[in-house]
Parts: structure tokens; C-alpha cells; sequence
């Protein structure tokens, strides 16, 4: 009968306590045994200590306790350290999905926004086309100039294009909105439809490139992930050192022996001996018969050859992580300039569509007025209003990629998820926990700089700044240089919130003095954000 237990210790050493018994009975006992049966048995108590390879928490901690033997190494990865890194690991696996899935929820969000721009524009312009087709056609009807058979095969012609275009825009808006309810966890059809309740930003965003630079490198995701592994690796590489010196164990044990004809009697005379042999648990409960030893164990392989391959192998992996960290942090950089460049891009483009609609708006009142009065044909007309529908549609798209590059901003940043107001949390750790960490801040302080050691990574990006394509927008104005007959300054984007009301120019651009008020077939620039 055999029973124990034991304790691993955080310092590496071990605590047990067992209990044996062990029977033996034989026909040839004298002079061997006084009995012909016997029970010996013992309750010992035993602590061994690593002094060497493996010893102190720190290398419990991060591989767990010690082999008894070398034949026992094969990895430094079974501690409750390596186990916290892994799960922080874990942790920005996940960050890193809510992030990419926030992400893809937000452009979707304003894709559908714009699919609903589309399909207003497409409206108004099937309507507009319309409108002509029936003026031609009642042209048409009573004789007049302008109502040639030509002329009204020509706008019917425009009027069902316009139409399959709106139609196409409509189809485009649900397949949207699919998308948006599959990344949201959200019934196909649950009798409600998703229309963008927000607006587009029409604001400048200028961000800093320094301070964005720095959250960049402090707030991603992947460069926690990687940092992780390096922790990770430093701490298994500590553990390897360890076991690349002889294994020194400090031993000990105490026990009592126990000893008799029987395992258990009420009377302890044999009939054979004066000491009472004949309860083996009397023996053992008198605690006479008692044994202790204390000592030392050094073994060691010649060569240590498996503990060095193991550290080598740390040390290659560790170099490739840190070198990986190198060029990911380096990554982060082009990617954040190219987010710079799509800003500077986006703000460039709206502008530039802003006038570009604004003038296909004059363009269409212009035709319109000079085809009533018979000097202009119709299909400069619906050339022009075609021109307007694209104009309206462009502007709009240019609104919807400037903010979604200021999304994509802070999705390069690493900051995406606070702008969206989502934190990740996890539970209080145990004061000590806090306690230890306190402890390790207070011995950083103290640390001495080690001469050998870069402190300080080489600089990869200027502090200038990123994106600006101001160059594009300077000439002629901004050069001194005279402006082309009958050009028109860029105008900046209406304040935030606001749109051109339909059928009215924009505030940000004033109507010049004389113009009225703009045609019955231009696109309108109203919110359209009910729900």
C-alpha cells in the first residue's frame, strides 16, 4: 500500500508526505524475520530544492517546475507567465477582428449612404427626363418646332436608360443593406429598412503627423501582438539559460518507521520479543523507531549540448521577432501616410466635385432656358442633364471617400474603436498581482544602461508633412498668375450639416448676380436621411 502527496513550490523546490506499507510473508523465516508475516511501513515527509539549473520563481514561473532529469528538456513554455502572454495574445487576436469588423461595418454604412445619394440623383434625372420627353412629345402632337419624330424617339430613348439606371441604383441599395445586416448580426427581412441617418463630414480634417505617428506605433494591434511574442521569447529565453547549468538539489526527508506481526491488534505482546511487536500501527503511532537524512544531488550531462540547441534556437527566434517588429513597425508608417495621402485626396476631390456640380447645374438651367427658345438642340439638353446626374453622383461619392478616409485614419492609428466610443475590458487581477508589479516598476528605476545596447531605434519617417496635395489646388490663384476668361474660383464645401436645399444653389457658393433660380429637372442636394 502505497499513498502520498506533494506540492510543487513556487521556487522551484518540492514538498511531499507519504504513507507506505508493505507485507511479506514466508516459510523460511528463522532467522531472516522474527515473524513468519510481517508489516514494515513508514510516514515520511521529504523537501527538495533546486540550487542551480532551475532554481528561484522566476524560472517556475515561466517554465514551470523543474525536470528531475535532463532528459526531461524539451521545451521552457508550461509556466503560468508563458500562459498570461498567450492569453494576451489571444486577447489582441480578438481586438484586432472587432477592429477589421468595425471597420468594414463602418464603410459599408456609408457605401449604403451613398447608394441612397445614387438613386436620388437617378430619380430626379429619370424625372427630368420625363418631363422633356413629354414636353417633345407634346410638341409632337400639335406640330410645333422641337416635336420632330426624331426628336421624341431620342428623349423616350433617354427616358427608359434613366429609368434602368434608377432601377439599378435600387438594387445596388439592397444588396447593401444585406451586406450591413450580415456584419451586424441582423434579421434579412425583418420589415424594416436601413437608411444612414448621418451626413457626410464637409469640414477639413487636417490631422498632426507626429502625434498620429505615435499613436500609430503605440495604439496597433499587431505591434502589441508582436511585442507579445518578444515578451514571450525573452522570458523562455531566460528559462533556457537557466537549465544550461548543472542540475544541484539540496534533499531532505524525515520518517517514522513502523513495524509488527499484524497491522492493527488491541494487544501488542507477539509472545516473542519484550518491545511488543505484535501491532505493526502501535510501532508507528510510539515513533520509536525514526529516520532522517539531509544532502546534496549534482548531476549534469557532458556537453550540455540538448540545454545550448535549445538556447540557440530561443535566440534565433527571438532575433527574427525583433527584426519583424522592425519592419511592422516601418509598415505602419507607409500605411499611415498613404491613409495621409487619401485624406489630402478626398478633401481634393470633394472640392473640386462641389464646383463640378455646381457648374452642371448653371449648365442644365442654360440649356433648358435656350431650348425653350428653340436656339439649342434636345440632345444637348439631355446631354446636359446626363452631365448633372454625374456630377451630383460624383460629388457625392467624393463626400462619402473623404470621411471614410478620415475612418480609415484612425483605423491605420489603431484608435478606431475609441472613436466609436467600444472598449475591450477584462476583470481585476489579485492585489498581489498589482503589488508585484509595483515592485518590478521600483526595480526599473534602478536599472544601469547597458552600453551595448541600442536604446534607440534609427528614424524612419521625416516629421514633415504627409499627403498634401495643396499643389494641385495653387494655380492659377494661388500663383498671382491671371485667371482664364470665365473661370471660377473653387469654392470650399457647405459647413457641416448643412446641404444645397433643391432647387437652390449652395450658401457656400453664391449665386452670381442676375441668375434665378436654378431648373426643375437639377438634382437636388437634400438631406434624404429619414430613419
Amino acid at each position: 500500500f502505497q499513498t502520498g502527496l506533494q506540492k510543487p513550490l513556487a521556487t522551484g523546490g518540492t514538498f511531499g508526505v507519504s504513507h507506505n506499507w508493505n507485507y511479506q510473508g514466508n516459510n523460511v523465516f528463522p532467522p531472516s524475520s522474527l515473524f513468519p508475516s510481517v508489516y514494515t511501513g513508514n510516514v515520511q515527509a521529504t523537501f527538495t530544492q533546486p540550487l542551480w539549473a532551475g532554481a528561484g520563481t522566476e524560472f517556475t514561473r515561466i517554465a514551470g517546475p523543474v525536470s528531475q532529469n535532463f532528459t526531461g528538456i524539451s521545451g521552457v513554455t508550461q509556466g503560468v507567465s508563458i500562459a498570461r502572454v498567450n492569453a494576451d495574445i489571444t486577447l489582441s487576436d480578438f481586438e484586432s477582428n472587432v477592429t477589421d469588423m468595425l471597420y468594414d461595418v463602418e464603410r459599408t454604412y456609408w457605401d449604403l449612404y451613398n447608394a441612397y445619394r445614387q438613386l436620388d440623383s437617378a430619380r430626379i434625372n429619370r424625372k427630368s427626363g420625363e418631363r422633356t420627353w413629354r414636353e417633345v412629345k407634346a410638341k409632337a402632337v400639335v406640330g410645333s418646332k422641337g416635336g420632330a419624330a426624331a426628336d421624341e424617339a431620342q428623349a423616350r430613348q433617354a427616358y427608359f436608360e434613366r429609368r434602368a439606371i434608377e432601377e439599378s441604383a435600387l438594387a445596388n441599395i439592397d444588396s447593401l443593406e444585406v451586406s450591413l445586416r450580415r456584419m451586424c448580426g441582423l434579421p434579412v427581412n425583418d420589415g424594416r429598412i436601413i437608411r444612414p441617418a448621418d451626413e457626410p463630414v464637409t469640414a477639413e480634417f487636417i490631422p498632426d503627423w507626429n502625434v498620429s505617428l505615435a499613436e500609430a506605433l503605440t495604439r496597433r494591434v499587431e505591434l502589441r501582438r508582436q511585442k507579445w511574442q518578444i515578451k514571450s521569447l525573452d522570458l523562455q529565453l531566460i528559462a533556457a539559460r537557466s537549465l544550461t547549468h548543472p542540475q544541484l538539489n539540496f534533499t531532505s526527508s524525515y520518517q517514522v518507521n513502523g513495524f509488527g506481526d499484524n497491522l492493527l491488534s488491541y494487544n501488542d505482546g507477539d509472545g516473542t520479543t519484550e518491545q511488543g511487536l505484535n501491532s505493526a500501527y502501535e510501532t508507528l503511532t510510539q515513533g520509536n523507531q525514526t529516520g532522517w537524512n539531509l544532502g546534496l544531488q549534482l548531476s549534469m550531462p557532458i556537453g550540455f549540448r540538448q540545454a545550448h540547441a535549445q538556447v540557440r534556437n530561443i535566440e534565433l527566434r527571438l532575433a527574427k521577432s525583433r527584426e519583424l517588429l522592425s519592419v511592422q513597425e516601418e509598415e505602419v508608417s507607409y500605411e499611415l501616410a498613404n491613409a495621409f495621402q487619401e485624406l489630402s485626396t478626398g478633401w481634393t476631390n470633394a472640392q473640386t466635385n462641389f464646383n463640378r456640380r455646381r457648374a452642371a447645374e448653371r449648365e442644365v438651367q442654360a440649356f433648358d432656358a435656350e431650348y425653350k427658345v428653340g436656339t439649342k438642340t434636345l440632345d444637348l439638353l439631355l446631354q446636359a442633364q446626363a452631365r448633372l446626374a454625374g456630377a451630383e453622383n460624383a460629388y457625392y461619392t467624393s463626400l462619402v471617400n473623404y470621411t471614410k478616409s478620415i475612418s480609415y485614419i484612425s483605423y491605420r492609428k489603431g484608435t478606431l474603436l475609441d472613436m466609436n466610443n467600444i472598449h475591450l475590458a477584462e476583470g481585476q487581477w489579485t492585489p498581489q498581482a498589482y503589488q508585484e508589479a509595483l515592485r518590478r516598476a521600483w526595480a526599473r528605476t534602478y536599472a544601469v544602461p547597458g552600453k551595448l545596447m541600442k536604446q534607440k531605434p534609427e528614424p524612419y519617417a521625416s516629421p514633415d508633412v504627409i499627403g498634401n496635395t495643396e499643389l494641385m489646388m495653387s494655380s492659377p490663384y494661388d500663383s498671382g498668375a491671371p485667371a482664364a476668361p470665365g473661370a471660377e474660383e473653387p469654392q470650399p464645401l457647405p459647413p457641416s450639416g448643412e446641404t444645397p436645399v433643391e432647387g437652390t444653389p449652395s450658401e457656400a457658393a453664391p449665386t452670381p448676380e442676375g441668375e434665378g433660380e436654378g431648373a426643375e429637372g437639377t438634382v437636388p442636394g437634400g438631406t434624404g436621411n429619414e430613419g
